[in-house]
């Protein structure tokens, strides 16, 4: 597909009559400042042009203008406030608390910049800092809106659930017309599973702001996740009309081509974030994903230097550097890398794989085998993680047990029993899902634990319990689905998968529709389900 809508139109001319219509709605957009009364002859004009570049929402042409209105009258406090307000919109925490630090020193009043303050600060994650000045109580009217919603942010990053809740609702009440409050109601409901509240929240903020370039991005990356990859990129696409140098726009667009498999167009879309952005991290993770995929090990590990530590405990960056140290044969280090993945995702089971074959490669079989436990001892465990085990096995000089192993490797055997099984009693899993009865962490397990011991009907109660206290998570209607598919319930497992669906269509779902309605004699339903899911899905 072409690229071509990214290319840079800052050239167009408008013409005189689109200009004084610019002019007239930059009169009235709500900001933390008058209208320009100040500075000498130069700043006034450059600070027009910025104006106008704002109202087109084209901010990186408006920080130019507003840089050259500073320039010209360094001690106009005014300027530096609107800077501040373009350098929020391009998400530069730093820059702009500084903008706003030196117009407090020219004269500038707290009070009316206070929540924009609020917000540098939390970009640059100084949480405590923010919320003292979010929740000042001499912030204007006016503003208490922007103040309430960036609250509500940092009430996310303290892990804060209610304080979060209250701040988006007592911004709701201030704006409720405003979409990128509601793109932020749609990334609160998510954080806490709520993927159903989520998708409404989105829809509801391109509803108000079709052209609302946060909106469109956050709807294709719900999309993403509910349906696949291909359903996020004409989102992504439409947004990138509006702005097409929207550096964490373009980033979440480049992301998905390289999950898509277009590495090409993956890494002419990474050039230009550096071009715009030369020290932006992720486009040299992907630029890095590249090369490991190569086996060019060495660039992969250069242009991982290039991130300077900024993402280095995101999962995806953990796993790039264990593949990287482990491709150098740098196993004690690779061991480092995926341990910490696997602290972080315990159930990756892709990173147990890779863990457990550098602590063999470094010397310690035991310790690779402890880490096979959970997937060898498991229903349809993997082959690859039974011939790890079964080698881990034979040098610590259990071959017997690694004959076993390898003998379920050898036919794919999917039983239950194995040589080095553990177990969690029931009774216990019981107690912890009595003592939280709301926490999915504790019930799934005890549901499982019900399920592989043949108590179905006591399994579905539990099930159907957490399904209800749950609406808007996927997983909860698949449990539900599951274990009605195993008492031959078709019906009600087809109807969770269902609701499942219209959450998160992912391939287990995708596979367990296609069982059931198989079961149920709909072939060509189960074809059509099968042909959806690969549409926004390629191969």
């Amino acid at each position: 597909m072409s690229l071509n809508f990214v290319s840079n139109v800052r050239g167009y001319r408008k013409p005189a009559v689109l200009v004084a219509v610019l002019a007239l709605a930059v009169a009235s957009m709500p900001t933390a400042i008058s209208a320009a009364s100040e500075g000498n002859a130069e700043a006034r004009k450059a600070f027009a042009n910025a104006q106008e570049f704002r109202a087109t929402g084209d901010a990186r042409s408006a920080r130019i203008e507003l840089m050259n209105a500073i320039k010209a009258d360094p001690n106009w406090a005014d300027a530096r406030v609107a800077q501040a307000e373009v350098l929020l919109k391009l998400s530069d925490g730093i820059a702009a608390e500084a903008e706003l630090l030196r117009a407090m020193e020219l004269g500038q009043e707290p009070a009316p910049v206070r929540h924009l303050l609020g917000h540098a600060l939390a970009l640059q994650g100084k949480v405590q800092k923010a919320r003292d000045q979010l929740l000042a109580d001499d912030i204007p009217l006016e503003h208490q809106a922007h103040a309430a919603r960036m609250m509500g942010n940092v009430a996310l990053q303290l892990g804060d659930r209610q304080l979060a809740r209250m701040s988006f609702n007592r911004s709701m009440k201030l704006d409720e017309k405003n979409p990128d409050l509601w793109v932020d109601i749609a990334r609160f409901r998510s954080e806490f599973g709520d993927q159903a509240g989520a998708t409404n929240a989105v829809e509801e903020a391109v509803k108000l702001g079709p052209e609302n370039v946060r909106a469109l991005q956050y709807r294709g990356e719900l999309l993403r996740f509910q349906f696949g990859l291909g359903a996020a990129l004409p989102w992504f696409e439409r947004a990138l009309l509006i702005d097409p140098n929207n550096v964490p726009l373009l980033t979440e667009y480049a992301a998905t081509l390289g999950d898509m498999g277009r590495m090409t167009e993956m890494l002419t879309i990474a050039r230009k974030i550096i071009a715009l952005d030369g020290r932006n991290p992720r486009a040299f993770f992907m630029q890095a994903v590249l090369a490991a995929r190569a086996g060019n090990y060495s660039l992969a590990r250069r242009l991982m230097h290039k991130t300077e530590g900024a993402i280095d405990e995101v999962p995806a960056v953990l796993l790039l550097q264990g593949i990287i140290e482990h491709g150098e044969d740098n196993h004690n280090a690779a061991v480092d890398k995926f341990a910490r993945l696997v602290s972080i995702q315990p159930n990756n089971r892709q990173a147990q794989n890779l863990l457990a074959r550098s602590l063999y490669l470094a010397g310690s079989a035991l310790d690779s085998v402890e880490v096979l436990k959970s997937q060898v001892n498991r229903s349809g465990a993997a082959p690859y993680a039974l011939w790890q085990a079964a080698r881990g096995l034979e040098a610590i000089d259990e071959r017997g047990q690694a004959t076993g192993v390898l003998n379920r490797a050898a036919i794919h055997d999917i039983g239950k029993e194995s040589a080095i099984r553990t177990e969690i009693s029931l009774n216990v899993l019981q107690a912890e899902a009595q003592r939280s009865p709301n926490d999915a962490r504790t019930v799934i397990p005890y549901i499982r634990a019900l399920y592989s011991k043949g108590d179905y009907a006591n399994a579905l109660v539990e099930a159907k319990r957490l399904q209800r206290g749950n609406p808007g998570a996927s997983p909860a209607h698949v449990l539900v689905a599951d274990v009605a598919a195993t008492m031959g319930n078709y019906d009600e497992a087809l109807d969770a998968l269902q609701q499942a669906r219209s959450i998160r269509f992912s391939e287990p779902v995708m596979l367990r529709l296609i069982e059931v309605l198989r079961s149920k004699g709909a072939l060509q339903e189960s074809g059509e389900v099968l042909a959806q899911y690969l549409n926004f899905n390629p191969i």
